[in-house]
């Protein structure tokens, strides 16, 4: 997948693309059927391209640094792993925000990435002051020469599905926000040293950081799988925080892997979270911790979390 973003996503141009428009927060299960429907363009030789604006349009617009439920980089991963041509994070700026409708769609969509078919939410708004719609879109398309599919959304229950609610559901009912994210809730991204505890006490663990500014689930202990070169462990991890270097705490994923052995510092890994087991909770000894890691895998291997 070619992923381009800052000057580079201005400056790149390309021929006969299929395009969804979006912010794809959580590309939740709404996002997927989108993306779904996308793929299909590739059997009439199109190019299928994300169009988004990357994790600063919420800052520009309302000054505000809004969390995101899965970085870019997360996003890249599971873009690519959806078999997406082209992942095009447009820079957002004030002056880029003031683009009329029609401005954006004939300078970026048609002049610069010559669009045959775009694929939206039935909600979706752009240009400024989000003052041009689905409707707004097909009009253009008429004028353009691009056909405009909207997708309608989805429920899950008696909610709607949206990244807004998935934000509150991984807090207060991850099973929830998993089923409307359709896929595990995952962390994507270099293994990083720990403190080595782990394995000194015969559970030897990997570290990732996650980043102050994505949306992360309640703190503690989740039953995971580790995809390490396209092959899926099972793990059990613990979302917490961590004392680290220069005195600081961060928050972190530690992630103990079953039958597994190798050296994966420096590597970029994804893990995901498949279910919540337990709260974080400090231990009185070393030898209360190993008891209850080895109470959290039995319990993961009986398969009574499922």
């Amino acid at each position: 997948m070619i992923h381009l973003s800052g000057n580079d996503a201005v400056l790149f141009s390309t021929k006969d693309t299929a395009i969804a428009l979006g912010k794809f927060d959580g590309i939740h299960i709404g996002h997927q059927r989108l993306i779904e429907r996308l793929m299909k363009e590739k059997e009439k030789g199109m190019q299928t391209l994300v169009f988004s604006f990357g994790d600063k349009m919420n800052s520009v617009l309302k000054g505000e640094n809004r969390k995101t439920i899965y970085t870019l980089e997360e996003k890249a991963c599971y873009f690519n792993e959806m078999g997406v041509d082209i992942l095009l994070e447009y820079p957002f700026s004030k002056e880029f925000a003031s683009l009329s409708p029609e401005e954006f769609v004939s300078q970026c969509l048609v002049n610069q990435l010559n669009v045959k078919s775009i694929y939206v939410g039935e909600d979706y708004c752009f240009g400024h002051a989000r003052s041009g719609n689905v409707a707004t879109l097909k009009q253009l398309g008429e004028r353009y020469n691009f056909k405009v599919c909207s997708i309608p959304k989805l429920k899950l229950g008696d909610n709607i599905v949206s990244s807004t609610i998935i934000r509150e559901k991984l807090v207060s009912d991850f099973k929830v926000a998993n089923q409307m994210l359709g896929n595990p809730y995952f962390v994507y991204g270099e293994v990083v040293e720990g403190m080595h505890l782990g394995r000194t006490i015969g559970f030897p663990t990997i570290n990732q950081k996650i980043p102050d500014y994505k949306v992360v689930p309640q703190r503690g202990v989740y039953e995971s799988h580790v995809w390490i070169d396209s092959i899926s462990y099972k793990g059990i991890s613990n979302l917490g925080v961590k004392p680290t270097i220069d005195g600081k705490h961060h928050l972190g994923l530690e992630t103990f892997i079953f039958d597994y052995h190798g050296d994966l510092y420096g590597k970029e890994i994804k893990t995901e979270l498949l279910s919540f087991l337990r709260p974080e909770r400090k231990f009185d000894s070393v030898v209360d911790l190993t008891a209850q890691i080895k109470d959290d895998i039995n319990f993961i291997l009986s398969g009574k979390n499922t």
